[in-house]
Parts: C-alpha cells; sequence; structure tokens
C-alpha cells in the first residue's frame, strides 16, 4: 500500500490549523476591504486609517514569541521515554508499553490549547470592531491592537504543532525500521531531536514532510483572505444591500445610505466561533472544564495553588524567550530568516492593507458604481452605499488571486520537499525565496510607475498584476516560511517562526503607517480621504526595495542544519 503523503496525525492537525488561521486571516482583513466604507463615512483620513490598520501588527509582534514558546510546551516536563521497536514506555508512570499516538497525546500539548483559545477571543474581538470604530479612531486602534495581541499566539502555535506532528510521525517511521538497541532520552525534544537526526537512507518511508504540512497551515492563511474578498464581494454588493435592508438587517434613514460594512465583521467573527467547535476533536479544551467532584475546599487550594505558581511559569516563559531570541540572532540562519521575514512583512502586509483601496482608486471604480447606482430605481437608490459597491468590485478581483496564491503554495510545499531530496535543502530554500522577494517587488515597481505616468495603456488588468504579486509571494512557503523547521529543534521551531513574525510585523507596522502618511496630503487638515492611484507610487517602491533585500540577504545566509535548541538538548543528555 502506498504511504500517504502526510500520516493521520500530522494531516489533521494541519488541516485544523489551517482552518484556523484561514479565518483569523479573514477577521484581520476585515478592516482593510472595508477602508473607502471607514474613510468615508467615519470622516477618517488615510493617516487615521494607516494607524488603525498599523494596531493590529504592534500587537501582532508582542505576543509572538510567547505563542511560539507555549505553544512547544507540554502540560508535564522530563518525562522519561525508552524507545523500543515502535513503542513507548513511560517511566514516570511505568505504565505498559504504548504507541506513538498514546505516548504523545498523555502530555498535554499546549499547542492544542492556545490555538482554540485565540480563535475564540479574536472571534469576539473583531464582532465588537464597528462599536469601536464608530466610537471614535482612538477606539478602533485599540480593538485591532487587541486582535493582534490575541491573533498573535496563533500561527506560532499551528507551527509549534506541526513541528510535533511531523517530528512524532518521523519518530514511528524511524523506529519503525530500526533494529539498533533501545536509547532512553528525556524529554520530547531531545526524542524528537536526535531521532529525525538520524539518517536512514535506505528506509522508504523516511520522507520530508515538513514543507507539505507547513504548507497547508500557510494555505489556510491565503484562503482566508481569498474568503474575506468574496464575503465583501457578496454582502457589500448592490443587490445584496437592496436585500438586506429590505429585510430590515440594516439601519438607515430616508437621506442616507445604510452602512453595510459592519456586517463583514459580524459574518467573519462569528465563523471564528463556528470553526472551534468544528475542530474540538483537534483541540484540547480540558483546562477550561470544571471539575465537578471536588468540594469548595478542594477548588479553594487549586485556586491558590495556580495564583502561587502563575508568577513563576510566567517567569520561566519570559526566560525561554529571551533565550530564543538571544541563540536566533546569534545564529547564521536564525538572521537570515529574521532579514527575509523583514522584508516579506513590509511588502506582503503593506498590499493586503492598502491593496483593495489601491484597486479601487487605480480602476476609478466610484465613477462606474455611480452609473449602477443612478440606474436603479429612486426607491433602492437611498438603500445603496455606493463606497461598499465599489469595495465589492475591487474584492471581486482579489479572491481568484487569493485561491490560485493557496494553490500554488501547496504545490510549492510539496515541491519543495521533492526538489530537497534532490538538490539539497539548502539550495532549494534559497532559490525559491529569491523568486518569491524580488518577483512581486518588481511588479509592484512596475505598478507604481505605470499609475504615476497617468498612462493606462501600459497595463490592461492592475487587479490581475496585483493579484500576481501576492501569488508569487506563495513560492516563500518552500522557503523562509518552512526554515524554523529546519534549523531548529521541534520544541524551539514555533518561537523561532514566531520571531521571524515579529520582526515582519513590526515591520509591517511601520510600512502600513508610512503608506497612510504619504497617502495623506493634506497631512491630516483636512477630515477626508484625499489619496489617488498615482499616490501609491513612492509607498510601492520603498516596501519593494526591502523585499529584495530582505529575500538577497537570505539566499546568501540560509544553512540546513540544525542551530537553533541544540545546546538544551546536549544539555538533557548530560
Amino acid at each position: 500500500m502506498k504511504t500517504p503523503m502526510l500520516p493521520p496525525r500530522a494531516l489533521h492537525w494541519s488541516i485544523a490549523a489551517s482552518t484556523a488561521a484561514a479565518i483569523s486571516y479573514a477577521d484581520r482583513g476585515t478592516s482593510a476591504i472595508a477602508a473607502s466604507s471607514l474613510l468615508e463615512e467615519l470622516h477618517w483620513n488615510e493617516s487615521q486609517l494607516g494607524q488603525v490598520q498599523s494596531a493590529f501588527f504592534v500587537g501582532y509582534a508582542l505576543t509572538q514569541v510567547f505563542g511560539g514558546v507555549l505553544g512547544g510546551r507540554t502540560s508535564t516536563t522530563d518525562v522519561a521515554v525508552v524507545v523500543d521497536g515502535s513503542n513507548f514506555i513511560d517511566i514516570d508512570d511505568g505504565s505498559e508499553n504504548i504507541n506513538i499516538d498514546t505516548a504523545t497525546t498523555t502530555q498535554k500539548q499546549m499547542f492544542r490549547r492556545i490555538l482554540p483559545l485565540s480563535l475564540i477571543l479574536t472571534g469576539i474581538t473583531t464582532l465588537l470592531f464597528p462599536m469601536a470604530a464608530m466610537a471614535g479612531p482612538n477606539w478602533a486602534i485599540l480593538d485591532r491592537f487587541s486582535l493582534g495581541l490575541l491573533e498573535g499566539v496563533l500561527l506560532p502555535a499551528a507551527m509549534a504543532g506541526v513541528s510535533s506532528t511531523t517530528a512524532a510521525t518521523a519518530i514511528a517511521t524511524t523506529t519503525s525500521s530500526s533494529s539498533s538497541t533501545d536509547e532512553i532520552f528525556t524529554s520530547d525534544d531531545t526524542i524528537t531531536t536526535i531521532l529525525t537526526k538520524r539518517k536512514h537512507p535506505n528506509t522508504p518511508n523516511n520522507k520530508d514532510i515538513k514543507a507539505t504540512a507547513s504548507a497547508i497551515v500557510i494555505a489556510g492563511c491565503y484562503l482566508g483572505s481569498a474568503w474575506a474578498y468574496l464575503s465583501a464581494w457578496i454582502i457589500f454588493s448592490e443587490s445584496s444591500q437592496v436585500h438586506l435592508a429590505q429585510w430590515g438587517l440594516l439601519q438607515h434613514d430616508s437621506s442616507s445610505a445604510p452602512s453595510v460594512w459592519p456586517l463583514l465583521f459580524y459574518v467573519n467573527g462569528f465563523l471564528s466561533l463556528v470553526v472551534t467547535v468544528l475542530f474540538l476533536g483537534e483541540f484540547d479544551l480540558s483546562v477550561w472544564k470544571n471539575n465537578n467532584g471536588n468540594g469548595s475546599m478542594n477548588r479553594s487550594k487549586q485556586y491558590h495553588e495556580s495564583t502561587d505558581t502563575i508568577s513563576s511559569i510566567t517567569m520561566a516563559i519570559m526566560d525561554d524567550a529571551i533565550a530564543i531570541v538571544k541563540e536566533t540572532l546569534s545564529s547564521k540562519s536564525g538572521r537570515a530568516i529574521v532579514t527575509a521575514q523583514i522584508g516579506q512583512g513590509a511588502l506582503l502586509y503593506s498590499i493586503a492593507s492598502w491593496g483593495p483601496l489601491y484597486l479601487e482608486r487605480i480602476a476609478d471604480v466610484s465613477t462606474i458604481t455611480a452609473t449602477v447606482v443612478d440606474s436603479s430605481s429612486s426607491s433602492s437608490l437611498t438603500l445603496v452605499s455606493s463606497t461598499a459597491v465599489a469595495a465589492s468590485i475591487a474584492a471581486s478581483s482579489l479572491v481568484v488571486p487569493q485561491i490560485t496564491q493557496a494553490l500554488i503554495g501547496m504545490s510549492i510545499g510539496v515541491g519543495a520537499d521533492k526538489l530537497s531530496t534532490t538538490i539539497g535543502s539548502r539550495l532549494t530554500r534559497r532559490s525559491l525565496q529569491l523568486i518569491s522577494g524580488i518577483g512581486p517587488a518588481m511588479i509592484l515597481v512596475y505598478l507604481g510607475s505605470a499609475s504615476s505616468s497617468g498612462d493606462g495603456a501600459m497595463f490592461q488588468s492592475p487587479a490581475l498584476l496585483f493579484g500576481a504579486a501576492q501569488t508569487i509571494s506563495a513560492i516563500s512557503l518552500g522557503a523562509v516560511s518552512v526554515s524554523h523547521l529546519e534549523v531548529a529543534t521541534p520544541s524551539k521551531a514555533g518561537a523561532v517562526y514566531a520571531l521571524g513574525n515579529v520582526f515582519a510585523a513590526i515591520s509591517g507596522s511601520i510600512t502600513v503607517t508610512l503608506f497612510g502618511v504619504l497617502l495623506d496630503k493634506d497631512h491630516g487638515q483636512q477630515q477626508v480621504a484625499t489619496a489617488a492611484a498615482s499616490d501609491f507610487s513612492l509607498p510601492f517602491q520603498i516596501v519593494a526595495i526591502l523585499s529584495v533585500a530582505g529575500s538577497i540577504f537570505y539566499s546568501l545566509s540560509i544553512e540546513s542544519d540544525i542551530e537553533i535548541g541544540m545546546q538544551e538538548t546536549k544539555k538533557h543528555l548530560q
């Protein structure tokens, strides 16, 4: 029988994490899609919008490493395990032999707790955004900052799960074909590190699956963006607005069009809660359950014990976070990952935050929608927001590119695993990152120059080119987005990925804010949006330069050997 590309354990987690990543990306993308409505209906200017958008990335950066460190932990530590064929023996419990699936689930894996908690709280925060935005830009900034804080732990925890499940698979594959004597290790970190480093060239099942599993998760991010655009396309369309208003789902008066943009936040926020329920089998919610068998005295005792240890746990996590930052930045590959993420964060977060507005301005969608609305009957005229219709048209042009990006990302993940067995992981990662960093940068520079020249004949479909830039960037799923699984031990991989995301988020926050400043031509003197498509030229050039520089540095520096976490592994073995 042919061995599946991903064994069930790794596949199930990757699908659950991918779905969670999808809805989290939809939650974060709502404010960018509704940008034109926020500017017009709430009378914000581009600087204020930029501050709201960038607030997410500030919060996102603050909890990334925390999510990676905590996601790589288990609720029990220093569990000694004997590898005996394909079985594991728990030394502490003195229990009978158990297989790999049972062994890994006896320890409470924190990534299975963190991810659903993040998903639920980000859903609630998204639901609250319309209320916050109507209260003023400062409240909107607080909401987006909180969303970033809560969402920041999700992907690092998901990647910690990928590292754990793929490493566990490697253990089962390796030990099932090994006739070596039993070996004793301490902690899950050491087991997975040592066994996955052991070479078995004659083992047919010993395949590299890291990029494939990682690509499934990251592809969910692109599909989430596609869903956000699709939902906006549907909700903001002229016909949907008329029907929603007639059904009494939109509040409006006779003199103005209704505010339809809050529905986008309500729909996606609610879906976060739905996804949590759908994947309860992969999540661990036992920590939230009350133990009804305990009396009030026992519950009081447990409460005081937990409060006594919370400070020590927090300090331990902080120590781990500081240690992983130092170790990553002191390693050659760690610096390569961080630098590449700075370039990617600047480019991808900027075009995700400002792309929909750019497409509206470059196509002069407002003129198109004005014609559409004028052709409507007078009875339905006040039921339609032309600004929302413009956003719907722009969003419709980005759905297919996001789906294509996800499909290419998946193909790249599988292809990169195969290519790495032929030409080596290092050359594979370096080559793919150059393409993913330089290609989108060249397209943005071209779009910026065409917009500033006003020569519409230079390109027929700016939306197609804009989508192509995002699609090409998906090639990084075979490069920097998987490097942490190679250069770090399994328990540290999530934290290394998180640290890269921290620098990406910081870079993105700065460039997203810079976009707003450069686009706000009257420097906040008027509460009105003033940017035209030609004003995007300079911001595009800035993020393009950062993307190219980061990819080149990565391609000159990245290695494929474990550099991060080995000190701890050696300490455990002593």
